[in-house]
């Protein structure tokens, strides 16, 4: 089934856009996961690619980025270009237009932090911390937020 996908929906589609939907499903092996959790491809602009040319025209990649994370981006846009070329097997992408945009990236769902279990020498250190302290709602607070950080991995 997925032989034949291609073909049928060649003409649908068009080359370009077989293009973007296979990055898109790759973006995370692309960019690498920290990157992707920051990062979402919205659009590839093609120009015009020479007649008679087997590949389409290079592309500007447009790419919705978290507002605090625009400025990592535009100093890594060079690394990430290459490994998009890497990808497709041909300098298809000639520059990443970043686009500051909170409403997509907050709709991206997050990876949840990887935690490890605690020890019972790190539990009795932070339940030692925080017995002197005589309000129980927040004694449990902060017991709670010690252990989360502690349990999460580096």
């Amino acid at each position: 089934m997925s032989a034949l996908v291609p073909g049928l929906t060649k003409d649908v589609f068009g080359r370009k856009n077989m293009l973007f939907g296979k990055m898109v499903a790759e973006w995370q092996q692309i960019a690498g996961t920290e990157w992707a959790a920051k990062a979402t491809p919205i659009e590839l602009k093609f120009s015009r690619a020479p007649k008679g040319a087997k590949t389409p025209g290079k592309a500007v990649l447009h790419l919705a980025v978290r507002p605090a994370h625009a400025l990592e981006f535009s100093y890594q846009k060079s690394i990430l270009i290459e490994r998009l070329n890497m990808f497709f097997g041909y300098a298809a992408i000639k520059d990443i237009k970043i686009i500051q945009n909170s409403i997509v990236m907050n709709n991206k769902p997050r990876k949840p932090p990887q935690t490890r279990p605690l020890t019972m020498a790190e539990t009795q250190n932070i339940t030692g911390m925080v017995a002197g302290i005589k309000e129980n709602d927040l004694q449990i607070a902060l017991e709670n937020l010690g252990k989360a950080i502690i349990s999460r991995k580096e």
